[in-house]
């Protein structure tokens, strides 16, 4: 129902009408079938279309666009108007304000546009303002018709200025992951693979104040730590030594060559402190 007149306006051309010269000097001549002498409101059934469509569907407009659209019942006996449109719906925001005095002529409704479907849809920034005629009778007028005006003339604008796309919010049953709940997710620590050495034990034991004996960090599936046991203490204690037994013959020392006589390496904390537990 898009009409393809080409417009010729003059030079700082402007289209901003008031409330009152879009229902006298647009609508009601459009709903009596009148001649307007610049055909710059566009006709189109906008309850098929999203408001981000409608701009590129408008003869003129650069901020907000005109149109005249007919407009359905929601229910074959009701006045109730079907407010669903595209991919969402146009929900009334305000009190209906009376267009012309002393007598209104028209009346003028504000809608803003949801996203999804009713009644969880998503708020958007397009805004819609709904001209209709006063005084009419809109009861049934034909059986089986849906037809409850036949034409309503509506301003879109966008609150920001701006024509932008309303994403839809995710389907029920999908969850945002946020930061803070990657953040919160902390690496395992895995007992590496044997043959164990001095260094991977040190990695893996830790020692509380009440401890006796260190614990051995493990991802089993009780979540429980386990205990080192001396068997296994004394295996990682005894390493072997270096040279003959009549030549060079020396224990592996854990003390770094480069401390000084007073200073002692983590490791040589670790397994004098072994060695005492165990013994006692």
């Amino acid at each position: 129902m898009a009409t393809t007149t080409q417009l010729h306006l003059p030079p700082g051309f402007r289209f901003h009408p008031t409330d009152e010269e879009l229902v006298i000097h647009y609508l009601c001549r459009k709903c009596a079938s009148q001649h307007i002498a610049v055909p710059i409101i566009a006709e189109i059934d906008l309850y098929k279309y999203d408001p981000w469509d409608l701009p590129g569907m408008a003869l003129y407009g650069e901020k907000e666009w005109y149109f005249f659209t007919p407009r359905d019942r929601k229910y074959p006996n009701g006045s109730r108007p079907n407010r669903s449109a595209g991919t969402g719906y146009w929900k009334a925001t305000g009190a209906d304000k009376p267009v012309g005095k002393p007598k209104p002529v028209g009346i003028k409704k504000a809608l803003v546009f949801y996203a999804g479907k009713a009644p969880k849809g998503e708020k958007t920034n397009w805004i819609m303002h709904e001209y209709r005629l006063a005084d009419v009778d809109r009861s049934v007028r034909k059986k089986n018709s849906l037809r409850l005006d036949d034409w309503v003339l509506c301003r879109i604008y966008n609150k920001k200025g701006a024509i932008e796309k309303q994403q839809l919010p995710p389907p029920s049953g999908v969850r945002k992951i946020e930061c803070s709940e990657m953040e919160d997710e902390k690496p395992e620590i895995l007992p590496p693979d044997p043959p164990y050495t001095a260094a991977t034990v040190a990695d893996c034991l830790y020692f509380e104040a009440s401890d006796s004996v260190p614990r051995l960090h493990t991802t089993d599936s009780s979540c429980s730590e386990q205990v080192v046991s001396a068997e296994f203490a004394s295996e990682v204690q005894s390493e072997p030594k270096r040279g003959s037994n009549n030549n060079n013959e020396f224990a592996y020392n854990y003390v770094d060559a480069t401390l000084g006589n007073n200073q002692m390496s983590p490791l040589q904390d670790i397994f004098m402190y072994l060695s005492k537990s165990f013994c006692n």
